[in-house]
């Protein structure tokens, strides 16, 4: 038998322009609640304060307008130079930001080629985001910062983003592939920092930078020192960057990747059956058999030895060993590490490790922020200009997490950016008036994403 749901009734379908009298609205009147989190958050001010102003005051767009604007333009689906094209004449849009009109690409190209012009005005969009970031690390719950078995994880990597074309500056490659290489930081789900290695310059460069400035701008001024855990990958794992994080004052605690140090492998391959712990297998992961172990390990020109735990394994059908390891300056005696082994039932060792596994799931939001901002494409072939709208975009990014963990509740803190902005951002609506106050009235016909846009903009209305 076959039910109306099973059927496709075959209509002629028209489409006709609205009449002159009938009410005009926006596809995208969900950025309210972009723009409601971004005054929550004093962006305005905080952008008019830190980014550099025009030369002339009367040649058009202030620098910090087209910033905001960018921001919107790219969360509303707009890539790179040409993300506030999207913006233009849609007037309900335009109202509700309170401009009368949107820049043009052109004009977005001019003023964020104007703040890459100069050293001192390049440092604007980097302080803004680490002002922003700030911010939301402030606003954050105890949940979403402390989210790494009661530490803050705090993170740094790079990427290299593929270019094509004779022109660029800046070019690395890497097995095979040439690109302009970007480094970020991340706090908790928070981005901290973001920047393009410049000629001469690596990932690790660019990377212990930023960490300096997060620890500076971020970190101390929420006194998060002693609750980070530092995870770096095995790129770090060399004694300038040890030395870096052991110079902190505060003594952070971190785990750092060190498998690529000769006297690293050398240890491993060499150690005695009886300083490996059998682990045994992890089917999950394809593992006939592990073990872990603790090492000291001190290189050449290291001032110290420093602990290194290790782990080996053999994966099915496999006769020889694969080997990592991490150094660590954490302790059994840590009252978060102690806990994590009563919890999980494991040793030290194995604590370390688990702890270490965060940073492979943290690195989806390198992920998202790339693919869902449209960033996996550089939009100039200078890389300094590439930075400034990279640390632009990169306050769009913490907006959209705002968005969904200060707004949203249950399993939509954690969608993805693209989905935000399909199902929240993507509601259709109309502005009025109220003396000083703009109201986007949604008209969608889903309700019930009208009903968590309207619930979020009340939990926001609270920070």
């Amino acid at each position: 038998m076959v039910n109306a749901l099973q059927t496709i009734r075959d209509r002629v379908v028209k489409a006709e322009a609205a009449g002159p009298g009938e009410r005009r609205v926006s596809s995208y009147g969900g950025l309210v609640l972009i723009q409601k989190l971004a005054r929550a958050l004093r962006l305005g001010s905080d952008a008019r304060r830190l980014l550099a102003a025009r030369r002339d005051p009367s040649q058009g767009y202030e620098t910090s307008l087209v910033a905001q604007l960018l921001m919107h333009g790219l969360l509303r689906g707009g890539e790179g130079f040409s993300a506030t094209e999207p913006l233009r004449g849609d007037g309900p849009l335009l109202r509700m930001l309170g401009v009368e009109r949107a820049p043009s690409a052109e004009t977005v190209e001019q003023v964020v080629k104007y703040l890459a012009d100069d050293e001192e005005r390049r440092r604007g969009p980097d302080r803004l985001l680490r002002t922003q970031a700030g911010r939301c690390v402030s606003a954050s719950s105890r949940s979403d910062l402390y989210s790494c078995e009661g530490f803050v994880p705090f993170w740094g990597d790079g990427t290299l983003l593929e270019v094509v074309g004779k022109d660029f500056d800046s070019i690395k490659t890497i097995d095979g592939k040439r690109g302009q290489l970007a480094s970020g930081c991340f706090v908790g789900p928070w981005l901290t920092g973001l920047d393009f290695a410049p000629q001469g310059a690596g990932e690790e460069t660019v990377c212990r930078r930023l960490m300096d400035d997060t620890v500076r701008e971020v970190l101390r001024p929420q006194r998060l020192m002693n609750d980070v855990l530092i995870l770096l990958d095995s790129l770090y794992g060399d004694g300038p960057t040890l030395d870096q994080l052991e110079g902190y004052e505060e003594k952070p605690s971190y785990i750092v990747g060190v498998q690529g140090l000769k006297e690293a492998r050398r240890l491993m391959t060499e150690a005695a059956e009886i300083q490996w712990t059998d682990t045994g297998a992890k089917r999950s992961r394809g593992w006939a058999e592990s073990g872990v172990a603790q090492m000291w390990l001190q290189c050449e020109g290291w001032a110290s030895k420093r602990l290194m735990i290790c782990r080996r394994w053999k994966a099915e059908g496999e006769f020889l060993w694969n080997y990592a390891a991490v150094v660590t300056n954490l302790t059994a005696a840590d009252k978060r590490v102690t806990e994590l082994m009563k919890r999980r039932g494991c040793g030290f060792e194995e604590a370390i490790w688990l702890l270490y596994g965060y940073k492979s799931g943290m690195e989806n939001q390198w992920k998202e922020l790339l693919s869902d901002l449209g960033l996996h494409h550089p939009p100039c072939a200078k890389a300094a200009v590439n930075a400034v709208f990279y640390a632009l975009a990169g306050l769009a990014y913490n907006l959209a997490v705002a968005a969904r963990r200060l707004g949203l509740d249950g399993e939509r803190r954690t969608m993805r950016l693209w989905r935000l902005r399909t199902e929240i951002l993507a509601l259709a609506g109309y502005v009025v008036h109220h003396g000083r106050t703009v109201v986007m009235r949604l008209v969608d016909a889903r309700d019930h994403l009208i009903e968590q846009l309207l619930a979020a903009m009340g939990r926001l209305a609270r920070l």
